[in-house]
């Protein structure tokens, strides 16, 4: 696994060792970069079951100007920080915050410009309640966007709270959710 682009390209990274994480592969990481391409620098990125910190890091790499990684696996919060040193990317601002999902969304007091949810496939019962508490929140701004990855058979409400979804798309044995503000009603 590696740096696809920017400062940190072609630098690789580690992942956690086991079954508990699952990083993205290259080539889905490349698909939704190019789609954020435009929207990367400058950026606000929540990276959320961080892993191996692959897309943060991706995005820091990218131009973002700050990053937030949530990850609650002693483990994989071991090696996002290795993987931030190996990158040269420890100067930039970026947070990691080794803890619950469920406590440390609604402890962030600050909006991001792109969201991005990677939670472990084999818990199947985080998915909604995670994208129910995050359509709750007030994390997103106003043209930001949520991305959850799932397996390729999950299906996903077509709403969240204030979140509504306009776009999926499959990869391979994955499929990348898209969520959006609603509209506000005139």
């Amino acid at each position: 696994m590696r740096i696809i682009s920017g400062s940190a390209r072609g630098t690789h990274i580690e992942a956690p060792e086991g079954h508990d994480t699952r990083p993205v592969t290259d080539k889905i990481r490349q698909s939704l970069f190019n789609i954020w391409q435009w929207d990367i620098p400058g950026s606000h990125f929540l990276d959320v079951f961080s892993g191996s910190g692959s897309m943060g890091l991706e995005a820091l790499s990218r131009g973002a100007d700050r990053v937030v990684m949530i990850e609650k696996a002693p483990k994989a919060v071991k090696v996002i920080n290795q993987n931030i040193k190996k990158c040269h990317l420890e100067n930039k601002n970026v947070q990691v915050l080794a803890a619950n999902v469920f406590t440390a969304l609604p402890a962030l007091h600050e909006k991001f410009d792109i969201i991005y949810l990677d939670p472990p496939y084999t818990v199947d019962e985080i998915f909604q309640p995670v994208m129910e508490l995050l359509g709750s929140l007030d994390l997103l701004n106003e043209d930001g966007i949520v991305v959850i990855r799932t397996r390729k058979e999950k299906e996903m409400d077509e709403e969240y709270g204030r979140l509504e979804k306009y776009r999926d798309k499959v990869y391979g044995i994955s499929r990348a959710h898209f969520y959006r503000l609603k509209e506000k009603e005139s």
